[in-house]
């Protein structure tokens, strides 16, 4: 009876440590490359939008857009499929949809202050996707974002769209790549 039941902790202990290792795995594949995306996005989109004039300030921001939207789209390996997808697709899709009359409740005074808005808010729609997946440095770097938003508001030091540009940005990069670098090494 007892070598019966200590096998069966062990064993129980090794499915853990499989779904634990299955999990990150997953979560690196994942979110590895649309981490990279964003944060580029983010870095490139919103300085341009500081830095440049004219036309030259909407083709960098499209073009950080659909590099964004390109790694985000990047087909997976269906091992990593959890079954959840759709309805984490769904839901990005009502932030989305939602993001402008989010915009038009608030009354953003500016242009400006619009951009912040809507990069707190989709930070926050990260963040509620790092919590529900369980995903504690996407979350943390997520989060970054959300303050990011706020100081860059009210701060007068550098511009507004730059300073969260790179505050929001670099650390979805530094995620994105460590985790595409482990999937590399391991894989």
């Amino acid at each position: 009876m007892s070598s019966d039941s200590d096998q069966a902790e062990r064993v129980i202990r090794e499915l853990d440590e499989l779904r634990d290792r299955t999990r990150t795995s997953g979560r690196s594949v994942a979110t590895g490359y649309p981490l990279i995306g964003w944060g580029f996005a983010w870095a490139a989109g919103y300085s341009s939008l500081e830095l440049l004039d004219g036309w030259w300030r909407i083709a960098a921001a499209v073009v950080a857009w659909m590099v964004g939207m390109s790694l985000s789209w990047a087909p997976m390996r269906a091992a990593v499929r959890t079954g959840t997808e759709g309805r984490m697709q769904a839901g990005w899709f009502v932030l989305m949809g939602a993001s402008p009359f989010i915009v038009a409740a608030a009354q953003p005074a500016t242009w400006v202050n619009i951009a912040l808005l809507l990069g707190a808010l989709w930070s926050v729609g990260m963040v509620f996707y790092a919590i529900a997946t369980q995903d504690v440095p996407y979350a943390v770097s997520a989060g970054i974002g959300v303050v990011a938003a706020a100081v860059a508001s009210f701060q007068e030091a550098v511009g507004p769209q730059l300073l969260f540009g790179l505050a929001a940005g670099l650390p979805l990069l530094a995620v994105g790549f460590a985790r595409v670098i482990a999937t590399v090494r391991r894989g």
